[in-house]
C-alpha cells in the first residue's frame, strides 16, 4: 500500500480589507471629533460617502474629508484634530499607514453647542473645549442650582 504525504501549500497570510472599510473607519474617526460634522450631513439626499474620498495604494491610504465646522472653533486647530483622529483610527484599525489627510472646510455649523453629537462627546468626556467665557457661566449655573438646594 501506497501512502500519499500531502504538503501544505507554501502561501502567505493576508488580511483582506472589503472596499468600503476604511471609508467606514473615516466616518467614525470625524464623528469622534467635537464641534464638526460631515459636510452633508442634515440635508436631504445625506450620504455620508459623498463626503469622504479615500485612495489606497499598496500600504498608503490618501484621504480627503469635506465637513462643517461650529463657529466658535478655530478652523485650523480643528481640522488639525480631524487630521489626527483620521490617522489614529486608520492606523490602529488596519495595517495601512496614512500618506495623506486632506481637510476641506467647506461650512460653518451656527446651532447651540447642544447638538447630540457634542452632548454625546460631553458625557463621555471629550468636550473640554468650552470657551472660558462658557466655563465661568456654566459654573455660575451650578453654583446657582447649588444654593437652591440647600436653602
Amino acid at each position: 500500500m501506497r501512502i500519499k504525504k500531502f504538503q501544505a501549500k507554501e502561501s502567505e497570510d493576508k488580511i483582506i480589507y472589503g472596499n468600503g472599510i476604511v471609508d467606514e473607519i473615516v466616518l467614525l474617526a470625524v464623528a469622534e471629533v467635537p464641534y464638526c460634522e460631515l459636510y452633508s450631513l442634515g440635508q436631504n439626499g445625506y450620504t455620508p460617502k459623498s463626503d469622504i474620498k479615500v485612495t489606497i495604494d499598496k500600504e498608503s491610504v490618501n484621504v480627503e474629508v469635506t465637513v462643517k465646522i461650529h463657529y466658535t472653533q478655530s478652523v485650523s486647530e480643528m481640522a488639525f484634530k480631524i487630521q489626527e483622529a483620521i490617522k489614529h483610527n486608520v492606523e490602529n484599525m488596519t495595517d495601512y499607514r496614512i500618506n495623506s489627510v486632506n481637510v476641506f472646510v467647506k461650512g460653518v455649523i451656527f446651532e447651540d453647542v447642544n447638538s447630540e453629537n457634542n452632548i454625546d462627546n460631553f458625557k463621555n468626556g471629550n468636550g473640554s473645549d468650552l470657551s472660558d467665557q462658557e466655563q465661568s457661566s456654566e459654573m455660575q449655573n451650578n453654583t446657582k442650582n447649588d444654593e437652591k438646594v440647600d436653602k
